[in-house]
């Protein structure tokens, strides 16, 4: 079971996205935004290589990208909205961009976040 999470806001259990990161994190945000389009996602996963270096990728951002280090990607720069699309290009979500930050499994994540939702059909949860 994860601990209750304490009341400290400072890195690496949040992380401000601040002018200078988003300054750093220009190539990533844009790569990661690009993937919006279904033929940049197609390109991506064709050859992602080819990819990270049209989108001017530095060697430390691709090395992130390829590596799915989500909690790099986002102290980078990377914006958690423009990561959570590249994330979902790998197959990839909020669950698991949450729990490579918190040290967990996603399963593990799920289990701390419990999250009822009524009025689904057939009772699902």
């Amino acid at each position: 079971m994860i601990p209750a999470p304490a009341f400290d806001l400072g890195e690496p259990g949040t992380f401000e996205f601040t002018a200078r990161r988003a300054f750093d994190g220009r190539r990533l945000n844009r790569f990661a935004l690009g993937l919006r389009d279904p033929e940049a996602r197609a390109a991506f996963l064709a050859d992602d290589a080819a990819a990270m270096r049209a989108a001017s990728l530095t060697d430390h951002e691709c090395d992130l990208v390829r590596e799915r280090d989500w909690t790099g990607l986002l102290r980078a720069g990377g914006h958690l909205q423009a990561i959570l699309k590249l994330a979902a290009t790998v197959g990839e979500d909020l669950w698991d961009v949450g729990a490579h930050t918190v040290g967990c499994s996603r399963d593990e994540l799920r289990a701390a976040c419990p999250r009822w939702v009524d009025g689904l059909p057939d009772g699902q949860r």
